[in-house]
């Protein structure tokens, strides 16, 4: 898969927060890159440390390295990496230090999703909760699969994301939410698998049926509650 520019490639949509209104086809390209890029650091295809080689990237998606230049920045001002000029541009690590505050902010967003703006809740977003629901009860109680545990919990923000009508609402909420969704990569490996995977699919039950109902305002204040039980779960993890 690749990008031209001036094109965008055929595939899953670009992360709505990061096209900003604007349809060009700068702005289309710039929006796949920085989904794709936020992606693989999220799954941890590009790790702590990895170093983008901005050279590989234009490569790999046919584009030149201005628009990538663009998105390290943007990244940069993300926290996800940090890009100095005459140094690589590296992918950061999880920034505990302010894990707590960040999920504190991402709850109270969360609350406002069904007051400003919301949209309706469409049939195709009705299934692709429906989906990550049956996805997370596929996921086995014995055997942790932390990518496949983040890859529905990126499917479940993408959809909360699609609901959210209101600009500002929206990139902040979803900035919040790549600030901290790599938590899990270190904090899983510490917790109860199975009861991860309960309370997750009971999440995502309760999005579902939200959806279902067409409520809004109750898909955000599930987002919110379910942020203030993973909280409380990992305060003791991030004192020790």
């Amino acid at each position: 898969m690749h990008v031209r520019d001036g094109e965008i490639a055929p595939g899953r949509p670009a992360a709505p927060a990061s096209a900003g209104g604007d349809d060009t086809p700068a702005a289309r390209r710039f929006a796949y890159l920085h989904r794709e890029l936020r992606t693989r650091i999220v799954r941890h295809r590009y790790p702590p440390g990895h170093r983008l080689d901005i050279d590989a990237l234009a490569a790999e998606f046919r584009v030149s390295r201005t628009p990538l230049r663009s998105v390290f920045q943007r990244l940069a001002y993300e926290g996800l990496v940090v890009s100095r000029h005459g140094v690589p541009t590296t992918v950061t690590a999880v920034d505990t230090a302010g894990l707590r505050d960040s999920l504190a902010f991402r709850m109270r967003l969360a609350e406002l999703i069904g007051d400003l703006s919301p949209r309706a809740v469409g049939a195709a977003n009705r299934r692709r909760l429906e989906q990550a629901r049956a996805d997370a009860a596929a996921l086995d109680p014995d055997r942790p699969d932390i990518d496949a545990f983040i890859g529905i919990d990126l499917e479940l923000h993408e959809a909360v994301c699609a609901l959210i009508g209101n600009g500002p609402l929206l990139l902040a909420y979803d900035q919040a939410y790549y600030r901290t969704a790599r938590m899990w990569w270190l904090f899983l490996p510490r917790l109860d698998w199975a009861r991860e995977v309960a309370v997750f699919t009971r999440e995502l039950e309760l999005q579902a049926e939200a959806a279902e109902r067409g409520d809004v305002r109750a898909l955000g204040f599930n987002t919110r509650n379910a942020l203030s039980a993973v909280l409380h779960r990992l305060d003791a993890l991030m004192g020790d």
